[in-house]
């Protein structure tokens, strides 16, 4: 067999079949990246997405039969993700006016082992949806963190989707916690396509302990397991010091939310290999409502002689503790810890 055949057979039974696998898959993502990223809206958008779809499909279709429909194809459908690939926080969200609870950023100034934050969330909830907008100050000192818990809060009865938060216990009886979350524009409402998508910001929301998990276990009826992880006070400080840094960061150069590979869970991740330099992953990052199971098994949560993960969980329910905490909500949430 000469190469000409070779490469003929090659071009039919391999590259052929693999070009129409792959430019229906980009085709379909390019849709939603065409619905969402190109700055229209209400009619416009839907007949341009229709529009973009149905050139779509007739170009794959034509592209059996007629080979310069193929280089068109890949070429309406390369520069869509170009353009994608192009956009920048800047670029999308210049003029956007933030929802209330994201609207601050947080900023940290460091002086030796001292760190001053300022716009510490601090929000006094009347319900779910009622609060009082309110910011602190703290002043910390980072050679007294002693402590990292991790809180699990599912919503809507849902097992396989949770929200991840951290709080990080200093010897002076302050708390910092910490949650990665999605900051939303004003009239938008959270959606997964929507974050795969560029649509928003990724927030680094430092608060107090009443706001984060108050707001979760007493106003949204949420479930909430809060845990102590067996970090050391070295550890601890070594998985703080990076997340401060990463606060001013974020604020200079803002990162867009997405809802796979940079959400409240796997934006965190990178701190499991502080503990453990191994760790090289696993899919429950992903579905991240089995995340504390995931480092139970790795031995990074602090549990009784014997006590299965079963057990921690139904000890570690935050809602269980809280109902009449008073004014000393995180003592209460540390109940039976």
């Amino acid at each position: 067999m000469d190469r000409r055949e070779l490469w003929r057979r090659l071009r039919r039974r391999i590259l052929k079949p693999l070009f129409f696998i792959f430019t229906a898959l980009l085709g379909v993502w390019s849709i939603g990246a065409v619905y969402y990223t190109f700055g229209w809206s209400g009619f416009p958008r839907n007949a341009g997405t229709v529009g973009y779809a149905v050139l779509l499909a007739g170009l794959w279709g034509c592209s059996f039969r007629l080979r310069p429909c193929r280089g068109i194809l890949a070429a309406v459908e390369f520069a869509v993700l170009i353009y994608f690939l192009v956009l920048t926080p800047g670029m999308c969200f210049r003029d956007t006016v933030w929802q209330q609870p994201w609207r601050r950023n947080p900023t940290v100034e460091f002086d030796g082992s001292r760190v001053t934050i300022r716009n510490v969330r601090d929000f006094h909830y009347h319900t779910a949806e009622e609060y009082t907008p309110d910011y602190t100050t703290l002043r910390l000192d980072l050679d007294l963190v002693r402590t990292v818990d991790l809180a699990v809060s599912h919503w809507d009865g849902l097992q396989r989707i949770a929200h991840t938060m951290l709080s990080f216990g200093f010897a002076d009886g302050q708390y910092l916690a910490v949650s990665m979350e999605t900051r939303l524009p004003e009239g938008a409402v959270q959606g997964f396509l929507p974050g795969i998508y560029k649509q928003y910001e990724l927030l680094m929301v430092l608060a107090t302990e009443e706001d984060l998990f108050r707001l979760r276990t007493d106003f949204r009826g949420e479930e909430l397991y809060f845990y102590r992880t067996n970090a050391t006070p070295e550890q601890a400080r070594a998985m703080l010091e990076p997340l401060l840094h990463g606060v001013n960061l974020l604020k200079e150069k803002p990162q867009f939310y997405n809802s796979v590979t940079r959400n409240c869970t796997t934006s965190l991740a990178p701190l499991l290999r502080i503990i453990n330099p191994s760790f090289e992953g696993d899919i429950r990052l992903l579905l991240n409502g089995f995340s504390d199971q995931l480092l139970y098994e790795l031995g990074y949560l602090a549990c009784r002689d014997g006590e299965s993960f079963a057990e921690l969980k139904a000890r570690r329910k935050a809602n269980l503790y809280v109902k009449d905490a008073g004014d000393d909500y995180s003592k209460a949430l540390r109940t039976n810890l």
